[in-house]
């Protein structure tokens, strides 16, 4: 998660849940408040991407939700919900900052080519200008870790592998 300031409208809080494997953004949510229900909404987005027919039928290998130690992802409310997907949650520490590089990465990356070369005026701006960078990231970026292909390639290839195997 991240605060995000609008200059007239005012703060926005961006959570994104990332497939660490192959990279992509898998879901996210963008709201004026960080509860939660927005975690929760990020966390349903992507799993239904992932696992259109059902996680507990589609889910081949254990999944781990690796997030920091705030109170959103420690709630009661999203530990039971995690539960019941049948998926791990893993906290990082607070004194290790590598504990969630891959998603901190990406979320550099969000802010160094949408928020700080822009002063948006209106949260619909950004959320249109959100969505297109995330559709770009994960359909034209390719990526040195995954042989240089994007984040959907790279997750065509690996489902495929899974069918063939």
């Amino acid at each position: 998660m991240t605060k995000i300031k609008i200059s007239i409208f005012g703060w926005l809080y961006l959570v994104i849940v990332l497939d660490w494997y192959t990279k992509e953004i898998v879901g996210y949510s963008l709201n004026t408040q960080s509860k939660t229900e927005d975690w929760l909404e990020a966390l349903n987005i992507a799993v239904n991407k992932r696992f259109p027919k059902g996680i507990k039928e589609q889910a081949t290998m254990s999944l781990n939700l690796i997030s920091d130690n705030g109170c959103q992802p420690t709630s009661l409310k999203y530990k039971k919900e995690c539960a019941q997907l049948n998926i791990n949650q893993i906290f990082t520490r607070w004194s290790n900052q590598k504990g969630n590089a891959d998603t901190e990465r990406v979320i550099r990356r969000i802010k160094e080519n949408l928020i700080w070369p822009n002063d948006r005026e209106n949260h619909f701006d950004f959320a249109d200008a959100l969505a297109r960078l995330i559709e770009d990231y994960n359909n034209d970026f390719p990526h040195q870790a995954l042989k240089y292909m994007t984040p959907s390639q790279f997750n065509k290839s690996f489902n495929k592998e899974l069918v063939l195997s």
